[in-house]
């Protein structure tokens, strides 16, 4: 066995994959004829394996380190599988319930045709396929085992159910109601009223993910409605620092089913998207109800699976039944500050970046920043070009710290604008999480040349900064930590030149009047102190309404040892409750196996005991 290294662009992304091959010639091009024969000759091998039920021969199909990412296929969860011997007892355990066939390889480019892979001589290629009960599609990249048996074993396989049978999404409405004899705001405000009375799920929050759920929910005619907080839709973006600007791409943060119009910027400011939320509901028929909040404690009938909610609606107690509830808060709960020593000495003013209005009213003013994420370099920089007379970071911990340029040239390479967006959201679930991992933490070196002159300019300004624990860069922190990472638009800069000073490596020991003591005894003086330090796991603020129903549910966000998110669009341990938080990628594909899920409880398919 000799290993290879492989320059690739994987899955559009432009990485270094280490693939433990035996010696053979690479196969630099492959004409049509070629690609169908091997993904072809491949499909049909998996599916003799299936029909027979035959666990060992379909884990011989892949690579010793090949993995397997099942959504719903051959369990009702979502699983990421790595290597042959888990391969092979995942399917051990799991084939003999489950029937597969009909597998055919696509011909049209929304579901790959069969086509050259992301790095030398592999070949991918997407499928659907059929089970008693559900219509299913999947994506695989192979590469060969040899040049002299010309075989070719799977490096990545995904598989997920599309929809239930007789249960797909019910797509565009004519628009003509009962031959004209009703016009749309009649038909909009009945079907309100039929939801408003049943809700079959409740969704709390209705920020992307929250209103994603629904639309996807709507469209596979499921009863939902959304409870939301705020005054308006959007207030939850609205509320946050002015300066605000999502740092992907907008191909990366668009919304389901409705994409954002061609002249929108490529980066989306903070208020655009408030304001694109709240229309979304309006044109996306969304049942959502504003200055809405469940009361303590919801109640949940085991025998008729339902719960009891109460929920203040604008200072009116109302009752529903739902089956579901699913929390579409994210996984940040309120604002997390820490306790530090004499915090009643300070006379000047502290508040979190939760609540930082902008930097207009601070002219002038010498201004502390604690902590040193996303949140904080940006109010940092705000707060100088406003014209803040000293603005100071302090980094309690080292920093992931990445250019957005860097960042979004991945990005831009996988939601390319020639590239439907669902498309592209499958291709890059193909690539399990651990494996993206694995090939970033890979390329470090090469991720930190492109960067080199921010990196080491912010380091000798006093940052300690580095490209994550493992070297794997922000995007893995996104999802592990939800924080500790820095994509920079800017301040990086600003603390190069000496313009936004930093202290770093030392604690804060307790408040002054007007400034921080720190645990070397030096002072920082200040008119202000802004912790922009994160924010509590969204289950501490829950309990509070749920109560022991949380307890009972498994962890909500970060991801579990396969690399799957932790709680999300999966069973959380506790019956009809549910999260869905994430990014605008992760509700956008995890709506669907989430309505797939409640469908196929209620009809029977699911059954409740995957919960034990």
């Amino acid at each position: 066995m000799q290993t290879q290294v492989f320059k690739c662009s994987y899955f559009l992304r432009t990485k270094w994959l280490v693939v433990l091959l035996p010696n053979h010639s690479l196969i630099s091009t492959m004409d049509t004829t070629d690609l169908n024969r091997v993904a072809f000759s491949w499909l049909a091998q998996l599916s003799l394996s299936l029909e027979k039920k035959d666990a060992a021969s379909c884990a011989s199909l892949f690579h010793s380190n090949g993995w397997l990412r099942d959504l719903l296929v051959f369990s009702w969860n979502l699983r990421t599988l790595n290597g042959h011997e888990r391969i092979l007892e995942y399917l051990s355990s799991n084939m003999d319930s489950t029937t597969i066939s009909d597998l055919k390889i696509t011909s049209d480019n929304v579901y790959f045709k069969p086509s050259p892979g992301s790095f030398p001589g592999s070949v991918s290629s997407g499928f659907t396929f059929s089970t008693p009960i559900a219509n299913g599609r999947g994506l695989f990249t192979l590469t060969p085992t040899d040049s002299e048996s010309g075989s070719w074993k799977a490096f990545t396989l995904l598989v997920s159910l599309d929809s239930l049978k007789g249960h797909e999404q019910s797509g565009a409405e004519q628009g003509v109601y009962h031959g004209s004899s009703l016009n749309w705001s009649e038909v909009r405000e009945q079907r309100a009223r039929m939801i408003e009375a049943n809700p079959r799920v409740l969704i709390v929050g209705a920020g992307q993910n929250g209103l994603q759920v629904a639309a996807r929910f709507k469209q596979m005619n499921i009863p939902t409605l959304v409870i939301e907080k705020n005054e308006r839709v959007g207030d939850q973006w609205r509320k946050r620092y002015p300066s605000l600007t999502l740092h992907t791409p907008k191909r990366h943060h668009t919304m389901l089913f409705q994409p954002y119009p061609e002249n929108w910027p490529r980066f989306t400011p903070r208020d655009k998207v408030a304001d694109w939320l709240e229309q979304y509901a309006i044109s996306q028929d969304l049942v959502v109800w504003t200055k809405s909040q469940p009361l303590p404690v919801p109640s949940y009938d085991k025998a008729k699976k339902e719960w009891t909610v109460s929920i203040n609606r604008d200072g009116r107690i109302l009752t529903i039944h739902p089956q579901h509830i699913i929390l579409a808060t994210g996984t940040l709960g309120g604002p997390y500050t820490p306790t530090i020593k004499d915090c009643a000495l300070f006379k000047g003013q502290i508040l979190h970046s939760d609540s930082y209005a902008g930097g207009p009213q601070f002219v002038g003013k010498r201004i502390i920043v604690v902590g040193t994420g996303n949140s904080g370099a940006d109010i940092a920089l705000d707060l100088h070009v406003r014209g803040a007379r000293t603005v100071t970071i302090v980094q309690r911990s080292v920093t992931c710290v990445q250019s957005s340029k860097t960042v979004n040239e991945m990005t831009d390479q996988v939601w390319r604008e020639d590239v439907p967006t669902e498309v592209a959201d499958y291709r890059s679930l193909e690539v399990p999480f651990q494996l993206k991992k694995q090939i970033l933490k890979e390329r470090k070196d090469f991720y930190w040349k492109k960067d080199q002159a921010l990196l080491e300019g912010l380091a000798k300004a006093g940052l300690k900064v580095n490209l994550g624990p493992d070297g794997s860069g922000a995007y893995p922190l996104v999802y592990e930590r939800l924080g500790g990472y820095w994509m920079d638009v800017g301040c990086a800069d600003y603390i190069v030149s000496g313009k936004i000073k930093v202290k770093s490596g030392v604690e804060i020991k307790k408040f002054l009047e007007n400034a921080l003591l720190f645990e070397d005894d030096t002072v920082l003086e200040a008119d202000m102190i802004i912790f922009a330090t994160g924010f509590v796991n969204i289950r501490t603020v829950m309990k509070g309404i749920f109560g022991d129903a949380i307890d009972k549910s498994g962890p909500a966000g970060g991801v579990d040892e396969e690399g799957e998110m932790n709680g999300a669009y999966r069973p959380t341990g506790r019956p009809g409750l549910w999260y869905a938080p994430g990014d605008f990628l992760a509700s956008r594909f995890g709506s669907k196996l989430l309505a797939i899920q409640l469908q196929a409880i209620e009809l029977g398919y699911m059954k409740e005991d995957i919960y034990h």
